[in-house]
Formats: structure tokens, sequence, C-alpha cells
């Protein structure tokens, strides 16, 4: 197998190659895609690799929070919006009574997203209004102010509930976007804070979740930073997940990603490593992750990365990544 590369660029990079802050790029569609425009064109010219930037809709990682109820954040500064952890949108586990699937027109960020959408098809961009989030547990500890694990442990029941809930709403946005855009074959979970559970509560409380997020699709990718090996094992097992993003996933080591999923993983440099490494490291760190077994190998580039490290890191990607990048 020759191990292919990737370079995710997001919102931080798109933003600083666009010289647009956060406040100014969410602000509406038209900035937006006009700062996903410039920061392809800029790395183009600069490094070569301008076909990774895609215009797509974009949304603060606080999003489906926000869409459930949850108060969020527009800080003044050049910081990202997040959700108000000190106005938790339940305090007690009866109140999941409350939640309710709202109008994706008109709630929350959810709005803008629909706004975003409308915008990018009328300028001829056919860009899907919404592919699954998946961050089921990581949503229960948003809007509970983190309260979730302890309902998991003393109300299993109701907290369940509320996972249920939360499954039900990812579930009805993707079935707006199957209306809009089509079938998706793709599943995605993207769960950051499901290791913070023992593997047994992993068993019981998430993987009934993402069975039903994965249901009926052709690929079953998972990102999650805080697994341990148990928790993968029981993913791979129970769900037949099909490639999992190990990106920092420092609870899990290269062997142990290789030993259970097979060549089916992926590795990273991380936006601190971009940063901080010298060229040299870059270098040896690639040629470390080229030979590990991983499927793919990819850099997450900050707004700190020096020019030098990420021209180094796509020279060697292209000469150590056989199988070629992937956009």
């Amino acid at each position: 197998m020759e191990v292919k590369w990737h370079i995710a660029f997001c919102n931080v990079t798109i933003t600083k190659y666009a010289g647009m802050t956060y406040r100014d790029y969410y602000s509406s569609p038209s900035n937006m895609l006009e700062a996903q425009l410039k920061a392809s064109d800029f790395v183009e010219k600069r490094f070569g690799v301008g076909k990774f930037i895609v215009p797509y809709i974009d949304s603060p990682g606080c999003i489906f929070a926000s869409f459930l109820g949850m108060p969020v954040i527009f800080p003044s500064e050049d910081e990202l919006p997040y959700v108000d952890s000190s106005r938790p949108l339940l305090t007690r586990p009866d109140d999941i009574e409350k939640l309710l699937i709202r109008d994706y027109k008109t709630s929350g960020l959810m709005a803008k997203r629909w706004e975003a959408w409308q915008y990018y098809n009328s300028r001829g961009y056919k860009v899907r209004f919404w592919t699954t989030s998946g961050s089921v547990i990581l949503t229960a500890f948003e809007i509970t102010g983190n309260a979730i694990l302890l309902w998991l442990m003393e109300e299993p029941e109701k907290a369940m509930k509320l996972l249920d809930v939360i499954v039900e709403t990812d579930r009805y946005l993707e079935s707006i976007d199957k209306e809009l855009c089509g079938e998706n074959p793709d599943g995605y979970t993207g769960d950051d804070f499901s290791g913070l559970l023992s593997p047994e509560m992993y068993k019981r409380f998430a993987i009934p979740c993402y069975k039903r997020i994965y249901e009926g699709k052709k690929t079953r990718f998972m990102h999650s930073e805080l697994l341990r090996a148990a928790h993968l094992r029981i993913a791979k097992d129970m769900l037949d997940i099909t490639s999992f993003h190990g990106a920092e996933a420092k609870n899990l080591t290269v062997e142990e990603m290789y030993e259970i999923m097979g060549h089916n993983f992926w590795v990273q440099i991380t936006p601190k490593q971009m940063k901080e490494f010298t060229p040299y490291q870059i270098e040896e760190k690639i040629k470390e992750f080229a030979n590990c077994g991983a499927e793919y190998v990819q850099i997450y580039p900050g707004r700190d990365t020096p020019d030098i490290n990420m021209e180094v890191a796509i020279s060697v990607m292209q000469r150590e990544c056989k199988g070629g990048p992937v956009f």
C-alpha cells in the first residue's frame, strides 16, 4: 500500500492567508467565499497546493449546540465564536423534555448556514448544506455544562434520552441535506469528548448513537482525540469503522492504531508541531509517518506556521508519500 498525503486547511489558515478576521469571515457568506477563494489562490501561488482549499460552507464548532438553543459568545477580539458555558441549556436531567428539533432556517447559527447555502448555490458552487457532525457526547457536554457525565452515572435512562435527541436532531439535518443535495454515502462521527467515558460506558452509551448515525452509509469515518485502545477496538468491532482519523489522539500510539485498524487510519503533524518543529524535525516526522502503516499522512498548519516549515513538509510528503495527494 502506498501512503497518501493531505493538507488540512481550515478557518484558521483560510483567514490567515486571506488577511481576514474571524469576525469578518463569519459575518456574511460573501466574505466567507471571498476568503476561501483568496486563500486558495494565495497557497497555490506560494506553495502550489491551492487545490486543497475549495469553497464550502464553514461554521463555528458550536453550530450544533447553538441550533439546539445554546447561547454563543462572539468575541470582540480576533477569536472564534464559542458556547457560553456559564449558561447551560439544561441544568437537570428533567430539562431534557424541553429539547425540541427547531427550524433550521431560523434557529441559532444554523440559520446562517442556510443563508450561506443559498448564497453559494446562487454563485454556482454546489456545496452540501450539512454533513453530520456526529459529535453526540461533545454536544451533550456543551449543553449541560459538563453535567452529562454525572447524569450518565446517576440517571442513565434520562441521560440516554438526551443523547437520543441529539442523534435525532443530527439525522433530521441530514434528511434536509438529502432533500437539498442528494444522497451522501459517507458517514462521519467527530466526537472528541467520547474518550472521557470509560470503555464500558462508551459501549453502553456512545456506540448505539454512532450506529444510528452510520446506518446505511458506505464509509464510516471516525475522528476522536481522547480515545484509548480499548475504545477504538470497541468502535472497530461494533461499528466496523472504515477509517480512523488519529490526529492528536494523545492516548493512542501509532502502533495501537495500526494493530486495530490495519492501514485504515490517519496520522497528523499538528498545528503546534508545525509551528515549533524545526524543518529537520518535520522532515524526520513525515518520513516516520510515511512508514508507520497509516493510509494517510496529514499536516495541519496553523496561523503561526513558518513558511519554511510548510515548504519542507510539502516537499517531503511529495517525496515520501508515493500514493500522492488526496484533495
